[in-house]
């Protein structure tokens, strides 16, 4: 299988020798970029397809259990539309302070991190 390298705004890279570039051959490069693009997308951030976790909308909203559960449940349904198995990765939060940690696991390998924050002027940010 071939997956090539993509930028999160669109368009192929290039490797050194200005071929297109390929991801690894472990194929979890790609499932990493996948992940991470949908923890970043608004629910609606990519047009027509529903795939963003939407985290987005939860800034600014006190931290507390049922936050960190509404969150989860925004995780799993965004990695669970048309993309993963329920079973194949498993989403955990974390709070501090005002801000919600998100981290999403495949193979028990972290793959994939986001922060809520408490601050509405605050960004989601992923890392």
């Amino acid at each position: 299988m071939i997956d090539w390298r993509w930028m999160s705004k669109g368009g192929l890279l290039l490797d050194g020798t200005g071929d297109i570039a390929l991801t690894g051959s472990d194929g979890l490069e790609s499932l990493e970029d996948m992940v991470r693009t949908r923890l970043k997308a608004a629910l609606d951030g990519w047009k027509l397809y529903r795939i963003g976790a939407d985290l987005g909308e939860q800034i600014g909203k006190t931290v507390d259990a049922e936050l960190e559960l509404e969150i989860k449940r925004q995780v799993v349904r965004s990695l669970t539309t048309e993309f993963m198995p329920r079973g194949a990765f498993r989403v955990e939060t974390l709070a501090d302070g005002g801000r919600v940690h998100v981290m999403v696991y495949v193979s028990g390998s972290l793959i994939a991190k986001a922060v809520v924050t408490k601050n509405a002027a605050g960004e989601t940010g992923v890392s």
